[in-house]
């Protein structure tokens, strides 16, 4: 995804949707426990924050949150928060542990296009407007006992569909990384910094589920 955003494979990225949802509720050890750091933000969000801010250096200009109790633990079993970055870029963060239909992995939306990342298996496609094609005007479709033209899909001639290229693997695992480093020969790959700006993204989104409001005033 990193690749897309950076190459413009969908254009100039927009809006980033990532997700991880689950119907098992919550595994039944320290994860349900509040004294332990239990609860999906500090579970699964932890990753999928992480991930969103290698998308951007853009600083964060405000955040909304919402915390699902649905399943009655004394931690939160899954979470929607949306962010939006002073480039422009908006982001929906989301983990549910009651989800039996899943949503997609990954949805990013582009000036040019579209891109999508089903599930684990990374497997996805780009659907992008064709450059070398003049634009043509989509067909009519049937809606409910209209017809529309704004919900049509594009034609097939002003389109193209590209795969999503998988990442290569780091040279260097994480724990590797960290041996290396404790030996002094490898340069830390996480940064101080970074692991900073991800607590302190998920404090922020503690703050605007509990406060129901959104949240602006911060340097982050």
């Amino acid at each position: 995804m990193k690749d897309i955003v950076e190459k413009k494979k969908a254009g100039e990225v927009f809006h980033v949707e990532s997700r991880v949802q689950g119907a098992n509720g919550i595994p039944g050890d320290w994860r349900q426990l509040l004294a332990y750091g239990g609860g999906m933000l500090l579970d699964w969000g932890v990753h999928l924050l992480d991930q969103l801010l290698l998308l951007t250096d853009s600083k964060i200009e405000s955040v909304k949150a919402d915390l699902s109790t649905i399943l009655g633990t004394e931690v939160d079993d899954g979470f929607t928060a949306t962010i939006r970055f002073k480039d422009g870029l908006s982001a929906v963060i989301e983990v549910g542990t009651t989800n039996y239909i899943k949503l997609p992995r990954w949805y990013v939306k582009g000036t040019e296009g579209t891109a999508v990342i089903r599930d684990w298996s990374l497997e996805g496609e780009i659907v992008r407007t064709n450059p070398d094609a003049a634009k043509v005007e989509p067909t009519p479709i049937q809606a409910g006992v209209g017809l529309t033209k704004t919900m049509a899909p594009p034609s097939e001639k002003s389109t193209l569909r590209l795969p999503v290229e998988k990442a290569a693997p780091p040279a260097q695992s994480f724990y590797e990384n960290f041996a290396a480093l404790l030996d002094g020969r490898s340069a830390q790959a996480v940064k101080n910094e970074q692991v900073l700006r991800v607590l302190r993204l998920i404090e922020t989104i503690f703050e605007a589920a509990r406060t129901q409001t959104v949240v602006k005033d911060f340097e982050l």
